[in-house]
């Protein structure tokens, strides 16, 4: 008979701590939805000392083809600061309720999760920019809890307004014309890549014609050639986005290459984000030389 008394104080431990999880969850999300009432609405940037720790740090891990950013408690305010001072553009930030954990952690520390939205206003219209998983370290300072770290991960930035037509999956027309032009792309950025300006120069038409959608139209193979050595030579290396690349033949001239690639620059951290590029080869017998290049960002 003695064990109905300790099944009962199981139970109501059990209950004790359950009330006591959703009480820290409820308090975390007010203080959750102050952060942001300050940050997108009031602007009452002394109120943030009620919210972050002195020590506070934000990571923003912006996926794979970005590095991560560290901005610690000044820089958040400062930006703040600075987009609340702006009244032509408005941002709202919507939390998925249903998508929030609270993990507490011995009474003075917790860890809460889930996913947000934010939106842009501009001009009378509103958009949505990001969808993002938040981690965040709460830690209990007196009577308050503060975020002490927060890590953003990047889920989503592409918001279609309408279904985007998608086409069927790449199948070279011609598996042999598709590895020689895919070997005569790792060729060309190879000198590129080395500075090889002689091989480079021998891999272009005479009459080679580069469509920049930022600096407009190149028609001097020369010109190109001296920005080449300018701007890239020790400085930017290319690489190609594996599986991006799809080839097609055209009749009588010779093929079409489309594909993504992402730049390196040695002053920056981390590669470009994906871009665009299509190439016009021209075989003249076994020779090919590029005769057009469009550039896309």
């Amino acid at each position: 008979m003695k064990i109905l008394p300790f099944i009962l104080a199981l139970l109501w431990a059990q209950y004790t701590q359950a009330q006591e999880n959703t009480a820290l969850k409820n308090e975390l999300e007010r203080k959750d939805s102050l952060l942001f009432a300050i940050a997108m609405g009031t602007c009452n940037l002394q109120q943030l000392e009620t919210v972050l720790a002195k020590d506070f740090m934000l990571f923003h891990d912006g996926g794979y083809a970005n590095p991560t950013s560290a901005q610690p408690y000044e820089g958040l305010v400062a930006f703040i600061q600075k987009t609340c001072g702006n009244p032509s553009v408005k941002m709202r930030r919507e939390l998925v309720k249903e998508s929030v954990q609270v993990f507490p952690f011995g009474g003075q520390e917790a860890m809460q999760t889930g996913v947000q939205r934010f939106y842009v206003r501009q001009n009378g219209v509103e958009r949505q920019v990001e969808e993002s998983k938040f981690t965040r370290t709460w830690r209990k300072e007196g009577n308050e809890w503060k975020i002490a770290r927060e890590l953003d991960f990047l889920v989503n930035t592409q918001f279609a307004t309408e279904t985007r037509y998608q086409p069927a999956p790449y199948a070279p027309v011609s598996e042999t014309l598709h590895h020689t032009i895919a070997r005569l792309d790792s060729i060309y950025f190879d000198t590129y890549n080395t500075c090889n300006m002689e091989k480079m120069a021998a891999m272009m038409s005479d009459t080679l014609e580069f469509y920049h959608d930022r600096t407009g139209l190149s028609t001097s193979k020369q010109d190109n050639l001296a920005s080449i050595r300018k701007n890239i030579c020790g400085k930017v290396t290319r690489e190609l986005v594996k599986g991006s690349l799809e080839v097609y033949p055209i009749q009588g001239y010779g093929a079409v290459e489309i594909g993504y690639h992402r730049f390196r620059n040695k002053a920056e951290p981390g590669a470009s984000n994906p871009s665009k590029f299509i190439v016009l080869w021209q075989q003249q017998g076994n020779e090919w030389k590029i005769t057009r290049v469009v550039s896309l960002h």
